[in-house]
């Protein structure tokens, strides 16, 4: 075995320049990368908050607050907002919603419920004077997009959420 040659610096170390170039050069893309995942996390786009994890779709009789960004096996929430007078409110999910959400809950409790060619119509009493806000509570079923249609008192609209595991 050999001794290294002794340096202009005077230490005597076998160095491997070119590996330690490009191992420095894989370790400061690593901290972009996580800089980056660091920075879609607060913005909401990961799940569970941030200014990105919601989306708001309106409608000519009020507007629906929906989940961007989900996770699976994680309680989330659809609220409803309802603001013509009317004396009664109608939420339509088509089947598609029921296949992704697992409904855990609603408040308040709809007054009657039916199954109909679009999915399930659900009708809430209207308040004289103010606006109706209806919560839903739910849970994804699996990992991916999810794609449905809800349509507020008889006007429908595509919802996109992306489930992440």
């Amino acid at each position: 075995m050999q001794a290294p040659p002794v340096r202009d610096d005077g230490l005597q170390i076998q160095e491997q320049r070119s590996f330690q170039s490009v191992f420095w050069t894989i370790e400061r893309c690593a901290w972009f990368a996580f800089a980056v995942i660091l920075l879609l996390a607060i913005a909401g786009l990961t799940g569970s908050g941030g200014y990105f994890a919601m989306a708001t779709a309106s409608y000519p009789s009020g507007k629906v607050e929906y989940p961007r960004v989900a996770r699976v096996g994680t309680s989330d929430k659809i609220s409803v907002t309802f603001n013509s007078e009317a004396e009664t409110h109608r939420l339509t999910l088509d089947p598609a919603f029921y296949e992704s959400f697992q409904v855990e809950g609603m408040q308040p409790q709809p007054e009657r419920s039916t199954g109909t060619s679009e999915g399930i119509a659900m009708e809430f009493a209207a308040q004289p004077d103010a606006s109706l806000e209806v919560v839903i509570y739910i849970r994804p079923l699996r990992p991916g997009l999810a794609g449905f249609t809800a349509a507020l008192d008889g006007n429908g609209e595509d919802l996109t959420t992306m489930v992440m595991p």
